[in-house]
C-alpha cells in the first residue's frame, strides 16, 4: 500500500484526483443504471382444523385426544411451505407458465431454472408469511414472475395435500373397516348375553356399578391406544405424553376405587355375580369399539373435506405488485464507497508531514 502510494502518479495531485473523481462519477451513475425493479407478493398459510386433529381438538375438552389431535394431521410448518417454494418443481411450473424456455437467457429448461433462482427470491417472514420478490429490468416481466411463484407454490402445496389426503383415506377406510367389524362382534356379542340371560336391561338389571365400572375400562383402554400413538410421533418428555400419562394414572385411582367399593375381596368386579362379570367385560369392549368406530367415522368425513380444501392451502394476502421506490444496483454502490475510500486514504496519506 505504502509503495503503491508514492508512485509519481498517485503524488500527482491533479492526476490523482481526476482519476478518482471520473471512477466515482461512472459508479455513481451505475448505481441507478441501468434501472431494475422489485415485484413482490405474499401467501399466508390457511390454519386447517380438519382431519383427525380437528376432529380430536373438539372433543379432546379433557386435555388427551386435543393432545394427540395436536401431533396428527397437523399443518406442515412455513419452513415445508419455503422449501416447497424453493423446489425444482415450482420452478418448472414457472417456467411452464411463462413459457420462459426458448427465450433470450432461457434456452432451456436447465438454464431457464438457473435465471430463475437468480431472479426470484422467497422468503418466511415473522408470523408465517411467505414472501415472494422478484427482480428485472421490465417490470411487467418482474410483477408476472412473483405472480406466477405464487400460483405455483400454491398448486405444488395443493398436490401435496391431495396425495396426503389420498394415503390418510387409505388408513381411513382400513381403519374403519376393521373398527366397524369390531363394534359389530361387540354388539353381538352383548345382544346374545341378554337374550341367552333373558335380560331386557342389564344395566338397571345388574347394577349401576358395572355400567360406570366398564364405562371406566374403556376409557382406560382407548387412552392406552391414544398413549401407543403418542409415543410414535414424540418422545416419553413431551408434554402431551405426560399428560396422556397422567389421566392414565387418574383413570386407574377411578378403577380401582370403584373396585373397592364393591366389597374388599375384589378382584375385577368383587362381590358381583358370574353373570355381572361377564356382562361387565362385554360391555367394556362394546364400548370401547364404540370410541373407536366413532373416532374413524368422523376422521373419514372430514379427510374428504381436507381434499376438497386443499386449492385454499395458501391464501395471496398481498398480490404481486411492482415496488414504486428506486432500486439501486448493489454491486456499483459498492465500488463507488471502496472508490471513495481509496480516495480519502489517498489524500491522507500522501497529506502527512
Amino acid at each position: 500500500m505504502a509503495r503503491a502510494m508514492e508512485t509519481p502518479w498517485l503524488r500527482h495531485p491533479t492526476r490523482r484526483r481526476f482519476a478518482f473523481g471520473i471512477a466515482a462519477a461512472v459508479l455513481a451513475v451505475l448505481c441507478v443504471w441501468p434501472r431494475h425493479y422489485v415485484a413482490r407478493a405474499a401467501l399466508f398459510p390457511q390454519e386447517s382444523a380438519s382431519g383427525l386433529s380437528g376432529f380430536l381438538s373438539q372433543q379432546g375438552s379433557g386435555g388427551g385426544l386435543a393432545g394427540l389431535g395436536a401431533l396428527l394431521g397437523q399443518r406442515p410448518a412455513i419452513e415445508t411451505d419455503l422449501a416447497v417454494g424453493r423446489s425444482n418443481a415450482v420452478a418448472r411450473d414457472v417456467a411452464a407458465r411463462l413459457r420462459l424456455v426458448g427465450r433470450p437467457g432461457f434456452e432451456n429448461l436447465d438454464r431457464a431454472e438457473v435465471r430463475l433462482r437468480r431472479k426470484v427470491d422467497i422468503a418466511a417472514l415473522r408470523g408465517s408469511i411467505l414472501q415472494i420478490t422478484a427482480k428485472d429490468a421490465d417490470p411487467a416481466f418482474a410483477k408476472s414472475l412473483a405472480d406466477a411463484f405464487a400460483a405455483a407454490i400454491q398448486s405444488r402445496l395443493a398436490a401435496l395435500t391431495l396425495g396426503q389426503s389420498t394415503q390418510k383415506r387409505a388408513v381411513a377406510d382400513n381403519r374403519m373397516n376393521e373398527a366397524t367389524l369390531r363394534l359389530a362382534k361387540a354388539q353381538a356379542a352383548l345382544g346374545r348375553f341378554r337374550e341367552a340371560n333373558k335380560l331386557a336391561a342389564p344395566p338397571a338389571q345388574l347394577g349401576v356399578a358395572v355400567t360406570q365400572l366398564g364405562a371406566l375400562q374403556a376409557r382406560l383402554q382407548a387412552k392406552r391406544v391414544e398413549l401407543d400413538i403418542l409415543r410414535q410421533f414424540a418422545t416419553d418428555q413431551n408434554l402431551q405424553v405426560r399428560a396422556a400419562r397422567a389421566e392414565i394414572a387418574g383413570l386407574e385411582g377411578e378403577i380401582a376405587h370403584a373396585q373397592a367399593a364393591t366389597g374388599p375381596n375384589a378382584t375385577n368386579l368383587a362381590g358381583m355375580a358370574q353373570k355381572s362379570s361377564e356382562y361387565f367385560n362385554l360391555f367394556r369392549d362394546e364400548q370401547f369399539a364404540q370410541i373407536l368406530y366413532q373416532i374413524y367415522s368422523r376422521y373419514l368425513e372430514t379427510v374428504t373435506i381436507e381434499a376438497l380444501s386443499a386449492p385454499n392451502n395458501m391464501e395471496i394476502i398481498d398480490p404481486a405488485y411492482v415496488d414504486p421506490a428506486r432500486q439501486y444496483n448493489a454491486w456499483a454502490v459498492g465500488l463507488l464507497l471502496m472508490v471513495l475510500a481509496s480516495a480519502l486514504a489517498a489524500e491522507a496519506y500522501l497529506a502527512r508531514p
